[in-house]
């Protein structure tokens, strides 16, 4: 398709809510998402500056925009600056709201929306449609477009805990605004300085592919675009119809909605699927040249199935949303969750079950956390851990459904850890590494019978047994040489995980008095150490190098 024409310039706000312009935000644009301090700030400076600097001019953003084919009025889809601008859109209702001139609550009533004239044959139109959802339209008529739709403070506090990010935000916004504006004295002096110095830089093309190229390019200067929101706008230029850009950034929205501020990480395991290879740039740069170049994928329709899928194997899997799954499964999921603490690991899950679904799924995680556990305690560094979890890839890449259990459920090599360094680093002092309370979880998990599935902690601690400085007169000293103590003290058989906080007076309790505490629910300790706490009546070296010996053959074979 041959360029079209480009127009750029800088445009005072009250030409942007005039007659030569009206927006469409379309279906594949973004939420609106700014926040409190978003608004707040804008509000900040544009004072400061009608304060200090009424007759300079102030710079607002940009705005791309593409221009639509529209015989009646001048119609732009907004490609960037829609966050600000549908600020604006809002600041204008509650100005109107407030201010008691007359001739000013018509102006700024005009500039939102313009009413029906039989006459003149001038039909209903409002300054911004919004089709990113058919409820933000219902919301945009009842308290921006309707007079007096602002004072709804009570409506809108209630619409803040929406599910829909987009009204969630917008009901925000409108009661920052408020909060901001309603005890200026000179807001009519204020409005003034708004409509003739505030300015946008614009740029327009009729022209779809060019005007994609300007929206990767050009940022809107509140809310920087995530390289999701550019990976979108890529795919999006590369659908050839209307119904199809409709389907698949509703599909896009759904897909972002339920992973919020980490979709661009969930994009990350995508590419890494594909590439299986370290990200060596942006997540932007490595679709362009890693994946879209190298011909990994097809921009357009083949992206967004490929999205789709995995984020269906994300929620069956990782967030743990198949119902068939055993408990096993789960539980090991959601330790690995909790404890390690990073997540090279979801990858090769999730292309495991992308190309053999649930054969063998069990096995291959257990081998999957056992090969990533036994790299991170063994001190690999982190790109020699990531080098071993895309060789797991690039071995599932390169294995059938017939050779799965040959090369992926039974390959000892690929799983393979080392093991002495393994057993030295768990035998030795482990209180103050940084895996010390994920081993005690998967210890926790394979002490347990996996007939149900285990629940999340909001609060995980771990604690000793046999206290770092016990009082001089307590049991633990007639019970302990000092060699003996400092020996175990920061031991893995010393230590235990406590699903709530304690009382820090209970640190130097003796034994049989912190066990009564442990016990009685007033501390609760997790299911396998509670048991073995039971077991015994006292806590000394000869129960702690049991203790040691079983938890450290524990781990070391599984």
């Amino acid at each position: 398709m041959a360029s079209g024409k480009i127009d750029a310039d800088k445009i005072i706000l009250q030409k942007i809510f005039s007659q030569d312009f009206w927006f469409v935000i379309p279906e594949y644009q973004r939420s609106y998402v700014w926040q409190s301090d978003n608004v707040s700030e804008l509000i900040e400076d544009l004072y400061y500056a009608f304060k200090n600097k009424p007759n300079s001019q102030y710079f607002l953003g940009s705005l791309v925009l593409k221009r639509l084919e529209n015989d009646e009025y001048p119609e732009y889809e907004v490609l960037d600056g829609q966050q600000r601008l549908t600020t604006f859109f809002m600041m204008l209702a509650v100005l109107r709201d407030l201010l008691d001139n007359k001739k000013f609550k018509e102006n700024l009533q005009g500039k939102i929306y313009q009413e029906e004239d039989v006459l003149d044959k001038v039909p209903s139109r409002q300054r911004i449609t919004y089709k990113i959802r058919d409820d933000v339209e219902d919301f945009i008529y009842e308290y921006i477009i309707k007079l007096d739709g602002t004072t709804h403070r009570e409506d809108l506090t209630k619409k803040k805990e929406k599910n829909n990010i987009s009204i969630s935000n917008m009901a925000n916004a409108i009661l920052v605004l408020i909060h901001n504006l309603q005890n200026k004295d000179d807001l009519q002096d204020f409005v003034k300085f708004l409509f003739n110095e505030a300015l946008f830089i614009y740029v327009s093309t009729d022209n779809h592919e060019d005007a994609f190229r300007m929206f990767t390019i050009l940022n809107d200067r509140g809310i920087p675009l995530t390289s999701a929101d550019i990976i979108k706008s890529i795919n999006i230029g590369n659908l050839e119809t209307k119904e199809n850009v409709n389907k698949y950034a509703k599909i896009w929205e759904d897909i972002e909605g339920r992973h919020g501020e980490y979709f661009d990480r969930f994009l990350g395991f995508v590419r890494t699927i594909l590439v299986k290879d370290k990200a060596r740039t942006n997540l932007l740069d490595e679709f362009e040249s890693k994946i879209y170049k190298a011909k990994k994928l097809s921009k357009g329709k083949e992206t967004f199935k490929l999205v789709q899928e995995y984020d269906e194997i994300y929620e069956d899997i990782i967030e743990l949303g198949n119902s068939n799954l055993s408990n096993e499964f789960k539980n090991l999921i959601t330790i690995m969750k909790i404890g390690l603490r990073s997540e090279d690991w979801i990858p090769p899950l999730m292309f495991y079950y992308y190309k053999f679904g649930s054969y063998g799924l069990d096995q291959f995680l257990r081998n999957l956390e056992y090969k990533f556990t036994g790299n991170w305690v063994c001190g690999l560094t982190p790109t020699l851990r990531l080098d071993a979890m895309n060789n797991i890839l690039k071995v599932i890449e390169n294995t059938s459904f017939e050779q799965v259990d040959e090369k992926l459920l039974n390959n000892n090599e690929l799983f393979n850890i080392d093991i002495e360094t393994f057993k030295n680093n768990i035998s030795g002092n482990i209180y103050k590494k940084q895996y010390a309370r994920y081993l005690l979880l998967k210890i926790e998990f394979l002490l347990s019978d996996n007939t149900v599935h285990l629940t999340g902690y909001n609060y995980i601690t771990v604690e000793h047994v046999l206290p770092q400085n016990p009082d001089s007169n307590s049991q633990w000293v007639k019970d302990f040489f000092d060699e003996e103590r400092e020996y175990w003290t920061d031991k893995l058989a010393n230590l235990v995980l406590i699903s709530k906080k304690k009382n820090s007076t209970l640190n130097n309790l003796d034994f049989k008095e912190k066990k009564e505490r442990y016990l009685n629910k007033r501390i609760d300790p997790f299911h396998g150490n509670k048991i073995f706490i039971q077991r015994h009546s006292e806590w000394n070296p000869r129960v702690l190098e049991e203790r040691q010996n079983e938890l450290v053959n524990l781990l070391c074979n599984n």
